[in-house]
């Protein structure tokens, strides 16, 4: 959808006006312009319906364009002259912003260029918890701000500039308005609001428009949307040839530099959806590498990140602390299992992971034990593209096989055989015990991911499995590091994934979804015992990140454990849990599946062989949803908030892909 948002500082500001004037001067253009009214209050009662009175100064403009009269370009009409959303709760109604969004993307289509006016200024409310700055989000169009001026046009002005960039949106320039004749005094003071407003809001003013009176009144200010127009088409930043320089210039993740997989752009996103640049929307069903639990652009986690960038963004770590730190360290230490009585905050979940290793061994270094320089871990694990952390990762299949030369040379035990939703058998620990109880000497950590592997294989294994872990390390004296960056924060069901087992770490990860997937934030957390052995003598950790603690990242994680802690994510997970079982279990009849395996919001379907990710990944796109196999592997990872319609929708395309053949 290509057009502009029309929003005043005032309910007599003209927008209306000029709406249709930039209407007509479109038309004049040759252009197959529309301009739309999603909500109308004021209207009047006549023999074929409601009158609204906006839309008729819309046809007045545009009526040589439109001989057979001007459609009706108003989603929801109300009598009383009020704020939206009263007008509809008088009416028995609620007005929904999706709902409306839909509405005008269906008139809009087919057209050129749409005007969609608002109803008064940004702020003005729609329904409970939701003004026009929602809608107009949603719609993701340039913003042409009209402003009455006057007295207080410059207060007002910059006011709903801000708030219209605080949401994201391009603020495509103001148009000055007089609905009166202003005094002859008052001239000077109005042409200074005209140049303030463009200095202090560093804006456009596409027009600077007189009193206009008498019967060439629609005439000139046709003239001046005309001018506007012309300034609008000089900020066209229409570049075709984005993604080509993409495809050439710029490396994605596990990917080529010279013939990397096909990528698409995204414009915004929304809840669950991500906005491409042609309009299309895309159904997330990865969370943003399972990140962002609680979707996107959530209010809360938005205002978190706004009332930090207004104190600062960043100042070092060394030295100096700050309240979003504080609160986050230990918001972290209440949550997470008991004994984890110290927090180590990292850039990244890669990070994260490295810390903990340096800590197992300065751990052994410090305790006397300095043959211990050794991790022992299981196959089929991923831990991260650091160095430290690939050297953890599954040394055969893994992504990081390529290094193994580089890589220090961890011990590594089979898979664990015993899966999450069967009896445990015991002779599952046996090779493990085995292996430990011969190299523990040089053995100075476990380290696994709970339950859950996850890009190694998306395997789910048995919590008795880790409680066995648990014992073995205490029975010879190695830490337990517990990597829960992708399982931590609910998305196994439990809120750590350990939980599952009911044992606690020495050492623990977590990352990805600790900001909601806002900012790039992790953290170790650390025993008592840990922290004071590496601290002993005077002894201090050898790790300190630039951007260790940073303020507007912890801002945003606090926000988001915060709706953790108040939201009822524990049934959502559950409810995913159910609803992805059902919905994949169709795919266990498709002769190429291997296996379909379902734990808390995470659904795998395993294929026989590699599937092709680019045939894949255009077959998704094309259905509306987003998803992003790897190896043999076709799996969803949705936010939290997600609907049973929408994984039936995202379930029903992997099945579709399947059963087509895409994934070959």
């Amino acid at each position: 959808m290509n057009g502009y948002f029309i929003t005043g500082t005032d309910t007599d500001a003209g927008k209306t006006s000029i709406t249709a004037a930039l209407l007509r001067a479109l038309l004049n253009k040759g252009e197959s312009a529309l301009a739309i009214k999603p909500v109308q209050t004021g209207c009047t009662q006549t023999k074929s319906g409601l009158q609204a009175p906006d839309a008729a100064v819309y046809a007045e403009f545009a009526a040589p364009y439109f001989p057979h009269g001007y459609p009706d370009v108003c989603c929801r009409k109300f009598i009383p002259a009020c704020s939206p959303h009263l007008a509809a709760e008088w009416n028995d109604e609620t007005l929904d912003v999706d709902q409306l969004t839909r509405e005008v993307q269906a008139m809009a289509q087919g057209r050129s260029t749409v005007l969609v006016e608002g109803a008064g200024g940004v702020a003005v409310p729609l329904a409970a918890g939701c003004t026009t700055l929602d809608l107009m989000q949603r719609l993701d169009l340039p913003v042409i701000i009209v402003v009455g001026n006057k007295l207080g046009a410059v207060n007002h002005a910059l006011l709903s500039i801000e708030a219209v960039r605080n949401r994201g949106l391009r603020v495509a320039g103001v148009i000055m308005t007089h609905t009166t004749a202003p005094a002859k005094a008052d001239m000077p003071l109005l042409r200074d609001n005209t140049k303030t407003i463009a200095r202090e809001g560093h804006v456009p003013v596409l027009a600077d428009i007189p009193f206009l009176d008498g019967p060439d009144y629609g005439k000139s200010l046709v003239q001046y949307a005309d001018k506007a127009l012309a300034l609008l088409q000089q900020q066209k930043d229409d570049c075709p040839e984005d993604i080509l320089f993409d495809r050439k210039h710029i490396w994605h993740p596990y990917t080529s530099a010279t013939n990397p997989l096909p990528t698409v752009k995204v414009r915004s996103a929304h809840g669950v959806r991500l906005v491409l640049e042609d309009g299309r929307e895309l159904l997330d069903g990865m969370a943003s590498w399972w990140c962002a639990i609680h979707g996107y652009a959530h209010p809360n986690l938005d205002a978190a990140a706004h009332a930090q960038l207004g104190r600062m963004s960043h100042v070092m770590f060394g030295g100096l602390t700050h309240d979003p730190a504080i609160r986050l360290c230990r918001t972290l230490r209440e949550m997470s299992p008991n004994g984890l009585e110290h927090v180590f905050l990292a850039d990244s979940g890669s990070v994260s992971v490295e810390a903990a290793i340096k800590m197992a061994l300065q751990y052994m270094q410090a305790s006397g034990q300095t043959a211990r320089t050794k991790l022992f871990t299981v196959q089929g694990g991923y831990h991260g593209d650091t160095c430290g952390a690939m050297s953890v990762c599954d040394p055969t299949n893994g992504m990081h096989h390529l290094f193994s030369g580089l890589l220090p040379k961890q011990i590594f035990a089979p898979r664990p055989a015993c899966a999450f939703h069967q009896p445990f058998d015991t002779r599952s620990l046996d090779q493990t015990a085995r292996i430990l109880e011969a190299n523990s000497h040089e053995i100075a950590a476990i380290i696994v991911e709970p339950i859950v592997q996850g890009a190694g294989g998306m395997w789910f294994y048995h919590p008795q499995y880790l409680q066995g872990l648990r014992h073995l390390a205490d029975k010879h004296g190695i830490l337990l590091i517990l990597d829960e960056i992708a399982t931590g924060f609910g998305r196994t069901g439990k809120l750590f994934a350990c939980e599952w087992s009911g044992i606690v770490p020495d050492i623990m990860c977590v990352g990805k979804a600790l900001t909601g997937g806002y900012m790039t934030l992790a953290a170790t957390l650390a025993s008592e015992n840990v922290a004071h052995t590496i601290s002993r003598d005077g002894g201090v950790f050898m790790h300190g990140p630039t951007f260790m603690g940073n303020p507007l990242a912890c801002a945003v994680a606090n926000a988001s454990l915060d709706l953790l802690r108040t939201t009822d994510w524990e049934t959502n997970v559950h409810n995913i849990e159910s609803w992805l079982d059902q919905s994949l279990a169709p795919c266990r009849d498709l002769p190429d599946v291997t296996d379909v395996r379902v734990l808390g919001a995470i659904g795998v379907v395993e294929m026989k062989d590699e599937v092709n990710m680019a045939n894949l990944q255009e077959f998704f796109v094309e259905k509306e949803v987003w998803l992003r196999p790897f190896g043999k592997l076709i799996y969803i990872m949705p936010p939290y908030i997600m609907s049973r319609e929408e994984i039936f929708q995202l379930a029903g395309a992997v099945h579709e892909a399947i059963r087509t053949n895409q994934h070959r």
